[in-house]
């Protein structure tokens, strides 16, 4: 009765005898010391164990026994051979010696050969197992072709025959003895191999390199000169434009023909200065552009460093003279001034709040237009969005309870300047039109400024006083003017801008007087976005 023990050899388990395993053991630390300090020692021991498990299990498939003895394990070895044969010199070698150094004939195997392959190593694979170049075979591949069976039979064989993916596959394929001689032998070709691939690999990319480097060197100079020819053209066109350009905007805004914001935040004195200022800082860096692009695609241009100095000086004494204005123009809003006006309104039980679309023709206006004063007699323009209709929107609304029985409008107008007196007179010079016509109320959407006036943040906030039990239909085109409240939440979805939603003014103040639809719509979340 012998003692037994249990190995794991390549995932697979064995049981084998003690000494047996003894045997095992010495024979595999050789190997291990052996191959030690050589390149990946640890690959080349992985594939003969791999190799040993494939033995073992063969042989014991073989004897029909589970358990292996010293004479497998002696057996597996012979056949594998020694390190010690690494040291004897195979042209004495003699044939008797040959045999009991592993050298066990061993059959091929039909396996796909990846490495020389074209498509997927059919023909290399057959060429190694009938001992043919591959090219041979590959030539009767191509007269099967036109005979019209090649395709179909390349395609089986293709999928019938395995890849040789492991070193043992590879020494079946080629009919090697599967040892430890030919394992290391092997893996030293494939090193070889590919140290020869990448000498060869480095000699042919030098001059690649230096072609490629040629030609992109060329290919980027054509791209910069294109690209110049590009920046001088639409340079050259923008700097004739920015010339007719300048003469005409100094013409309309010197001639009081741009008074509309955001050009009537400057003051008269400043506007030749500031657009001449403006004017030159665009003028020359984009002249030194074009410059420079001339002197890509022309070699011999030269320009003297003197005048790039006096374009750096003309730019930088323009930029001091533009943020100079500017800052003047900034301290006429150093102050804030306002000041109020209160008025009546005739009592009703209820009042329509709209928002005035009409601009009416002043004095000034009708003289603009050539129309005879005296025959002015209130002639309106309809929807205009010209003059002062382009100033910030600058009014707004609040709504509030009145302690009174009579309505009262209050207009509070403010403004800007560099001191309190100036504010002041220049809150005073707005003005703010409304009109009611019975229980209609229209609201102008701006603050009216005199002609020729400077937009020094001219607004008017407006105070509706409404008695208690008031009805406002209030319409929609107010919602972006009115304070506290949101006609949103008085309206059904999609309503028009015209819609006239229906309030009561309470005790509490203004209320929806639809409180359902009001509730409805105070506690329905917004709609998210949707990206």
């Amino acid at each position: 009765m012998n003692k037994t023990i249990i190995i794991n050899i390549n995932g697979i388990v064995f049981h084998i005898e003690e000494d047996a395993y003894e045997v095992l053991r010495t024979y595999m630390t050789g190997v291990k010391r052996h191959f030690a300090y050589s390149a990946d020692s640890e690959e080349i021991v992985t594939d003969i164990e791999n190799r040993l498990a494939e033995m073992f299990s063969e042989k014991l498939k073989q004897d029909h026994k589970q358990v292996i003895i010293v004479e497998d394990v002696e057996y597996v070895t012979e056949k594998m051979g020694t390190v010690d044969d690494f040291n004897i010199d195979i042209d004495d070698e003699d044939p008797t010696i040959r045999l009991s150094t592993g050298a066990f004939k061993t059959e091929k195997k039909l396996f796909r050969d990846t490495e020389d392959s074209i498509i997927s190593g059919v023909c290399a694979g057959i060429g190694h197992y009938f001992g043919v170049e591959p090219r041979w075979i590959r030539l009767i591949a191509i007269i099967t072709l036109f005979m019209g069976i090649g395709i179909p039979v390349y395609i089986i064989l293709w999928l019938v025959i395995p890849k040789a993916r492991s070193r043992v596959d590879k020494m079946a394929m080629k009919g090697e003895p599967i040892n430890i001689q030919n394992f290391k032998k092997n893996f030293d070709e494939e090193i070889e191999s590919l140290k020869s691939g990448l000498k060869t690999a480095r000699k042919e990319a030098k001059p690649a390199i230096h072609q490629l480097g040629k030609f992109i060197g060329k290919a980027g100079m054509l791209f910069i000169k294109i690209i110049g020819a590009i920046i001088i053209l639409a340079g050259v066109s923008g700097l004739f434009v920015m010339g007719i350009g300048l003469i005409t905007f100094l013409g309309y805004w010197n001639g009081n023909q741009l008074n509309t914001f955001p050009f009537n935040v400057v003051n008269p004195g400043y506007k030749s200065i500031l657009t001449l200022s403006a004017f030159t800082l665009l003028f020359i860096p984009i002249t030194a552009l074009v410059v420079f692009a001339i002197r890509v695609l022309f070699a011999h241009f030269e320009v003297s460093k003197g005048v790039y100095f006096g374009m750096l000086i003309i730019w930088l004494a323009a930029l001091g003279i533009g943020v100079y204005h500017v800052s003047k123009i900034g301290s006429e809003f150093n102050e804030e001034a306002q000041y109020s006006i209160k008025s009546n309104l005739k009592p009703s039980k209820t009042f329509y709040l709209k928002l005035n679309p009409i601009q009416y023709l002043t004095k000034e206006d009708s003289m603009d237009y050539n129309i005879d004063p005296n025959d002015f007699k209130g002639r309106i323009i309809m929807n205009t969005r010209r003059g002062e209709f382009n100033l910030p929107r600058n009014v707004s609304l609040k709504i509030v309870k009145a302690d009174i029985s009579t309505p009262i409008l209050i207009q509070e107008f403010s403004a800007k300047g560099p001191d309190f007196e100036t504010a002041l007179s220049n809150a005073q010079r707005a003005k703010h039109r409304y009109i009611q016509t019975d229980s209609l109320i229209l609201f102008d959407g701006n603050t009216h400024l005199q002609k020729g006036e400077l937009w020094r943040d001219q607004n008017v906030h407006l105070i509706l006083r409404i008695p208690e039990n008031t009805t406002l239909f209030i319409e929609g085109t107010l919602n972006r003017y009115l304070e506290d409240y949101s006609l949103w939440d008085c309206q059904p979805q999609n309503a028009k801008n015209d819609f006239l939603s229906e309030w009561i003014m309470t005790a509490n103040g203004l209320k929806c007087k639809n409180d359902s639809l009001y509730n409805q719509k105070r506690n329905t979340p917004e709609p998210e976005e949707q990206f």
